[in-house]
C-alpha cells in the first residue's frame, strides 16, 4: 500500500521573522530599562515585570510558530465559527462576575492569575471573515445589500461590542482595517463613500457623548492649557522626545521613566525610546517595522490567492495603523489613546494578538506555491515518474489519498 502524500512546509521566512526576533529582543531591553523603578515601588521587586515579560515573549513566539504551520484553507474554512467565538467571548466580557474592570473599562479576562483582552481574538476573526467573504462571493461586491452589507453588519456588531468596554480606541482601529480589505477586495468606491459619510458623524457623537473623549482631543491640541491634568502625560512624552536628541542619553539613563511619564513601558514605550535612543533610535526601528510590513506586503502582492492577499493585508494594516496610532499618540500628532506598540510595547494579550497576526501572514507564506521546497519536490516527483519503467503503465493505478489540508496541521 503506497503511502500517503504529505507536503513540505517552506522554511520561515528569515525576513519576518528576524524582524520580529529583533523587535522582541530590542522590547526586552527597553522594557527591563523602564520599568525597575515602577517594579520596585510598586511590587517591591525590580525584576517582577520584566520576569513576566520573559514568559510572555516565548509563549507568544510558539503561537505564533504553531499557527505557522496551519494550511491556509483551513483559515477559511473556519472563518464563522471563529468569528462566532470572538463575539462571544465579546459578549462574556461584559457581564459581571466574568469580565474585569480595570482604570473604568471592563475588557479583560482574568485566567490562571493573567489578565487576557478578547478584542486580540477579534481582530484577526474579524479579518479572516473579510477575506473570506470577498474572496468566496466577488460577484456580490457589486451591489450594496449583498456584497458590502454583509459585512457591515458584522463590523457593526463588533465596533458596538468594543464601545461597550469602552475602548474607542480598537475600534477606529477595526474600522480603519476593514476600509482598507473593502478597497483592496474590490467593494465599489461609491459604496464606501457613502458609508464613510454616514461613520463620520457617528464617530463625532461617539466622542462628544463621552467628556473623557473629548477631554483627550482638547489636551492633544492645546495640552498646556491643563499642564498637571488632561495634557499631563503628553508634555511628558513631549520633554523625553526632546531631552533625547539625535543620539539620546544612553539606555537606562532617561530621567521620564523615573515617575514623570505614566505608562512608560507600555503605551508610551516609545517617548522613553526617543529619550534614551534618541531620534536615531526611533529612525532604526522604524526600519526594521517597514521591513517587516514591507515583506507581508510584497508576499501579498505576488499571492496568487485572493484570500491569502486580503488576509494579509488586514494583518498588515492592523499592526502598521497600530504602530502610527502609538507614535503619533507619543509626539502629539494624534490624540492621546493607550495603543501599545507592536511587538516591543509590554502586554501579554496585546503580544498574543500581534503574534497571531504574524502566524497568519507565516501560514500564508509557508504554504504558498512557488517557494523552493515546494518546488524542488514537485521536480523530484517529476523526475521519479520519468525513470519509472514502461511496464508501470499497465499496472493497476492506485488511488492516492486526497490532501484535503488538514493532515498537517501540527
Amino acid at each position: 500500500m503506497s503511502k500517503p502524500v504529505t507536503k513540505t512546509l517552506a522554511p520561515l521566512d528569515p525576513i519576518l521573522i528576524g524582524c520580529v526576533v529583533a523587535l522582541l529582543s530590542f522590547s526586552i531591553l527597553m522594557v527591563y530599562s523602564t520599568s525597575i523603578s515602577v517594579a520596585e515601588v510598586r511590587y517591591g521587586d525590580p525584576l517582577r515585570i520584566i520576569s513576566h515579560w520573559l514568559i510572555y515573549i516565548p509563549v507568544g513566539l510558539i503561537i505564533m510558530w504553531s499557527l505557522s504551520r496551519v494550511d491556509v484553507n483551513w483559515w477559511r474554512a473556519i472563518a464563522v465559527p471563529l468569528l462566532g467565538c470572538g463575539v462571544l467571548l465579546m459578549i462574556a466580557v461584559l457581564i459581571p462576575g466574568l469580565g474585569r474592570e480595570i482604570n473604568g473599562a471592563q475588557r479583560w479576562f482574568s485566567l490562571f492569575g493573567l489578565t487576557l483582552q478578547p478584542v486580540e481574538l477579534l481582530k484577526p476573526a474579524v479579518i479572516i471573515y473579510m477575506a473570506y467573504y470577498m474572496s468566496s462571493y466577488p460577484e456580490r461586491l457589486k451591489h450594496f445589500a449583498s456584497g458590502l452589507a454583509p459585512m457591515l453588519v458584522v463590523l457593526g456588531i463588533s465596533l458596538s461590542l468594543l464601545l461597550l468596554q469602552p475602548d474607542f480606541g480598537s475600534a477606529v482601529l477595526l474600522s480603519t482595517v476593514c476600509f482598507a480589505m473593502w478597497f483592496v477586495g474590490g467593494v465599489p468606491i461609491r459604496h464606501m463613500s457613502l458609508l464613510l459619510l454616514t461613520f463620520v458623524p457617528i464617530a463625532g457623537i461617539a466622542m462628544v457623548a463621552a467628556p473623557y473623549r473629548m477631554q483627550r482631543l482638547t489636551s492633544f491640541l492645546e495640552p498646556w492649557s491643563d499642564p498637571y491634568g488632561s495634557g499631563y502625560q503628553l508634555i511628558q512624552s513631549m520633554i523625553a522626545f526632546g531631552s533625547g536628541g539625535l543620539f539620546g542619553t544612553g539606555v537606562g539613563q532617561g530621567v521620564q521613566k523615573l515617575f514623570y511619564l505614566p505608562e512608560v513601558f507600555t503605551d508610551f514605550i516609545s517617548a522613553s525610546i526617543g529619550e534614551e535612543l534618541g531620534l536615531a533610535g526611533i529612525i532604526s526601528l522604524l526600519i526594521v517595522f517597514s521591513l517587516l510590513l514591507g515583506r507581508a506586503i510584497w508576499l501579498a502582492i505576488h499571492s496568487e490567492d485572493m484570500f491569502s492577499r486580503l488576509l494579509i493585508i488586514g494583518c498588515v494594516m492592523m499592526l502598521g495603523t497600530a504602530l502610527m496610532i502609538n507614535l503619533g499618540a507619543a509626539m502629539g500628532l494624534l490624540p492621546t489613546k493607550g495603543m501599545p506598540m507592536p511587538f516591543v510595547s509590554y502586554g501579554g494579550s496585546a503580544l498574543f494578538g500581534e503574534c497571531i497576526l504574524m502566524g497568519l501572514v507565516l501560514s500564508i507564506q509557508r504554504h504558498m506555491p512557488g517557494n523552493k521546497r515546494h518546488e524542488k519536490r514537485a521536480t523530484t516527483s517529476r523526475k521519479r515518474k520519468t525513470a519509472a519503467p514502461k511496464a508501470a503503465a499497465s499496472a493497476p493505478r492506485r488511488t492516492q489519498p486526497v490532501d484535503d489540508g488538514l493532515e498537517h496541521l501540527f
